[in-house]
């Protein structure tokens, strides 16, 4: 497209802006006004203006997906299929938002805050590490963490698999409804809880569980270092006793 049209296009987008006035973005602009100067920008602005975009177009020319490393011991093609969006991992937030079946994305590097939100079906694999609330709200799809996740991991999630090859921080399975969660690390305080549904397998130390994962209105499973300590909102041995003798439950 000619620089002359471009040129008009991003002018009209100003004018409309002007139009609507809007307030300029600062801390006291209301979400809603937020997203509307959003979105205005975006549909003015000249594309191959963007040095984000033309900085991932020229990482995805050179990054093969299927040579990827594998991050739980399967086939290369099938952990990482050819056609996945390819993201390089700066700590970005909201990762995966509302992902859905049939879609995949693989961070190479670390991920921030809320990976995998509200997710509802597709793959995510994160080479690094992820932070807090990965997989909140998801009810469906499989996010796989190479590196350790924050607190709040599955945050009220309701079905799909979280698999976290590090370590989890505070909180991890808060509000959890159904799903998996599989820890191969440690895991920090107060795990599971509040948890009613879902399995949570931690495979390392657990500082804490907090009290409320074993009330028995959790119809879900815990499995700590490879034995089952609750399930269907009773105990289990000899899982339990070993739980309680080295004082967990807190």
């Amino acid at each position: 497209m000619p620089q002359e049209n471009l040129n008009h296009i991003y002018n009209a987008g100003k004018y409309f802006e002007s139009e609507q006035k809007l307030k300029p973005i600062s801390t006291e602009t209301k979400p809603s006004t937020v997203k509307r100067k959003i979105s205005v920008v975006k549909a003015f602005m000249p594309e191959q203006e963007d040095p984000f975009k033309q900085k991932v177009e020229a990482v995805l020319k050179g990054v093969e997906p299927a040579s990827a490393p594998a991050m739980t011991g399967g086939e290369e093609e099938k952990l990482v299929p050819r056609g996945a969006e390819v993201i390089v991992g700066t700590g970005q937030n909201v990762i995966g938002e509302f992902l859905a079946a049939g879609k995949s994305i693989l961070v190479k590097g670390g991920a921030g805050d809320r990976t995998g939100d509200h997710m509802f079906g597709g793959e995510i694999w994160v080479e690094g590490n992820a932070g807090r609330f990965t997989g909140g709200y998801m009810t469906g799809g499989e996010i796989q963490v190479k590196g350790n996740v924050g607190h709040y991991t599955g945050d009220s999630m309701k079905g799909g698999a979280i698999y976290v090859e590090g370590e989890a921080e505070c909180w991890t399975g808060d509000h959890m409804f159904g799903g998996e969660i599989h820890v191969k690390g440690n895991a920090g305080i107060w795990t599971g809880n509040l948890m009613v549904g879902g399995t949570l397998r931690i495979d390392g130390d657990v500082a804490s569980f907090c009290k409320t994962a074993f009330a028995p209105d959790n119809k879900g499973t815990i499995i700590w270092k490879g034995q089952t300590i609750w399930k269907n909102g009773q105990k289990v041995e000899p899982g339990w006793t070993n739980l309680n003798v080295e004082g967990k439950i807190k």
